[in-house]
């Protein structure tokens, strides 16, 4: 019977899935490392399940280095598996809400992107430009802009600048005020909120140009910041008609081919 390990690495959680016969035969979770560290941990998981290697391993991850990191990844995962595939996590996050099928994966946490694939496969992305080149929209794009508006920043007694700038993880650190400030009631904090709303909303119209998608569009919404109800209703709103599709299984699940 074929064993398939997927593997959803995040910034906070690694978790992992195997799957046997169409079924999830058993879940882990442990802390995330960079990905050059998540052989060695999938090693330990394992090792834990009295398992030394799998027939099929499919990592979706974040932070993985581009193409390059992609590949040095696949080559140090592949003593625990016959075949190895790693994706960039939004991959699979898409196949968790649509399995193979068409729709449009919005994004909005640390970071922003929107993946979307059509009705004859073909996919188109807009965003995922990390925090240097893009993450519009993002927690980091949110933090970013209102700790460098000095009314917003003592309004809602942001750190300044300067001493995000030299935090240990500066991105992480100015992506958590995200919250706070999509929380504020404010006229500057709400302006700010449909600004990202807007920027969000434009990625996942970026996204699905060129592409065969049924109408209305097939939607999922991904990442802590649509935990927030009013930045969630302002991207709808600026989307129009569109279908919001919930996630079938957790990524690791999806990652595990169920």
């Amino acid at each position: 019977m074929t064993s398939r390990l997927g593997v959803d690495l995040g910034a906070t959680w690694l978790r992992a899935c195997l799957a046997e016969g169409g079924r999830a035969r058993w879940t882990e979770r442990t802390h995330a490392t960079a990905w050059r560290d998540a052989p060695a941990a999938l090693r330990r998981i394992l090792a834990k399940r009295g398992l030394r290697r799998v027939d099929a391993i499919t990592l979706g991850g974040t932070r993985l280095g581009g193409k390059a990191g992609q590949a040095a990844l696949r080559r140090m995962l592949r003593p625990l598996a016959t075949r190895v595939r790693v994706v960039p996590d939004f991959e699979i996050a898409h196949t968790a809400a649509f399995a193979s099928g068409p729709g449009v994966l919005l994004v909005a946490s640390t970071g922003s992107i929107a993946f979307a694939r059509g009705a004859d496969g073909a996919s188109r992305r807009a965003g995922g430009l990390g925090p240097l080149l893009g993450d519009e929209g993002s927690g980091f794009w949110l933090g970013k802009t209102a700790s460098r508006d000095e009314a917003l920043r003592r309004e809602l007694r942001l750190p300044a600048p300067l001493d995000l700038a030299h935090a240990a993880d500066p991105v992480r650190a100015t992506a958590a005020l995200a919250p706070k400030i999509l929380r504020a009631r404010s006229a500057r904090a709400r302006r700010l909120r449909e600004d990202a709303a807007g920027r969000l909303a434009a990625l996942a119209a970026e996204a699905v140009k060129g592409l065969h998608l049924p109408r209305p569009v097939p939607l999922a919404l991904h990442g802590s910041l649509f935990k927030n109800a009013a930045l969630r209703k302002a991207v709808l709103r600026r989307l129009g008609r569109v279908v919001l599709v919930a996630p079938r299984v957790p990524a690791e699940q999806a990652a595990a081919g169920l």
